[in-house]
């Protein structure tokens, strides 16, 4: 995903094994604003009710999917 920081978010998942075995589910490594990376789960449905909304200081400028 090209620098599109406006289309990314950190949310709180619920119950993370859950997305261990969800197909929309992936392994990212996700480039921050302050310049450090951290490996964290990319959800691409984009609607799911796992997540948990909640205000975050951390900005996510671009991430990349890790192959698996």
């Amino acid at each position: 995903m090209d620098n599109k920081s406006d289309k990314l978010k950190i949310v709180r998942l619920m119950n993370p094994s859950l997305c261990a075995e969800c197909r929309f589910a992936t392994v990212a490594i996700v480039s921050m604003e302050d310049g450090t990376e951290r490996k964290m789960m990319h959800c691409k449905r984009l609607d799911c009710d796992n997540w948990q909304v909640e205000e975050t200081d951390q900005v996510p400028t671009q991430l990349y999917d890790v192959e698996q």
